[in-house]
């Protein structure tokens, strides 16, 4: 089966869900709530992505995101795999989390933005058997905020779903919109059987279709024609050692050389050597000490986001400062 078809450019917006492994529920408790939203907080910090609205569900979630920067893939990637590992870790399971990679539909922003959080926002009450009376009375989502029945969070972005109204009384009037039902076409678009990449006019597909000629994959993001003594140097540099202390193997000591795991990860990501290529540059007699490494360096990012994050923002770095 294909992949579905991703399609990044900058701001664009995407209404972004997934679901739990078989239906599963994803969220437990407030605490899984909470901290799906400090998830959410973290990628808006970290990946400059823009949330206009958002609903969490016992077992799914809804986002309608901006993405400045064109990296969508990125920051979800970081969402769902810093839940996930919340979630094992406090619910003593292990494994995947979601059903797989999340959906994300392309919205056109001037046509289909204010209906599209209308459609976020009104999930509690559209299921088979609603969850509240009240929307304003569901806690996770951000309608409540919309209709400043709570505090806004400093990541939510809210002036631009407004400005779409183009009313005064900006506050009421998102609430009365809401509160009517779905129209008839955007029912209709998320019924469908396959759920289609985009929601837009003709205009709009036009427009586009020279991203969607191009896209394939989220791979886009990053093109590997980085060499390996860059990347090596960058590291290096970073850490202030020497190059010798990132490409020799240091026999007879068991601590971390994070420095070295470092580089031989971002030279498979980046370069696109193969692994004996990296056995040769980093000194090692065998391919299979390359996965080696990174398969223990991808353990301890599981067990401590902080190097996760260290690993993350030295590759933003270095994608931003060394030239192609």
């Amino acid at each position: 089966m294909s992949r579905p078809l991703r399609i990044e450019y900058e701001n664009a917006f995407y209404h972004v869900m997934n679901r739990g492994r078989g239906r599963e529920n994803t969220f437990l408790n407030d605490d899984d709530f909470k901290y799906f939203l400090y998830c959410i907080e973290q990628a808006s910090l970290r990946f400059n992505i823009e949330v206009h609205s958002y609903c969490l569900m016992t077992n799914h979630y809804h986002l309608l995101i901006k993405t400045p920067d064109a990296n969508l893939g990125r920051a979800m990637k970081h969402i769902n795999g810093l839940y996930t590992q919340y979630f094992n870790r406090t619910h003593n399971t292990d494994g995947a989390l979601f059903r797989g990679r999340y959906k994300a539909v392309l919205v056109d922003a001037d046509n289909y933005l204010l209906h599209v959080s209308r459609y976020i926002h009104r999930n509690p009450i559209e299921t088979s058997t609603p969850l509240v009376d009240d929307l304003a009375k569901y806690q996770w989502s951000s309608y409540s905020a919309f209709i400043k029945r709570v505090a806004v969070p400093k990541w939510l972005v809210r002036d631009f779903i407004f400005s779409l109204q183009g009313k005064k009384r900006k506050y009421s009037a998102y609430k009365q919109f809401v509160e009517f039902e779905n129209s008839e076409e955007i029912s209709a678009f998320y019924n469908a059987k396959k759920l289609l990449s985009v929601l837009g006019c003709e205009d709009f597909i036009e427009n586009i279709k020279d991203y969607i000629a191009t896209s394939n994959s989220e791979s886009k993001l990053v093109i590997k024609n980085y060499s390996a003594d860059d990347v090596i140097a960058y590291v290096a540099k970073h850490f202030s050692i020497e190059i010798g202390g990132i490409v020799t193997v240091k026999k007879g000591r068991k601590e971390k050389n994070l420095p070295r795991w470092f580089a031989i990860k971002l030279c498979q990501d980046l370069t696109g050597l193969n692994l004996q290529a990296l056995a040769d540059i980093f000194n090692v007699k065998h391919y299979s000490a390359i996965s080696k490494t990174v398969g223990r360096l991808n353990v301890l990012m599981i067990e401590d986001n902080m190097v996760e994050l260290q690993l993350e923002k030295l590759r933003d770095c270095l994608i931003s400062e060394v030239k192609i």
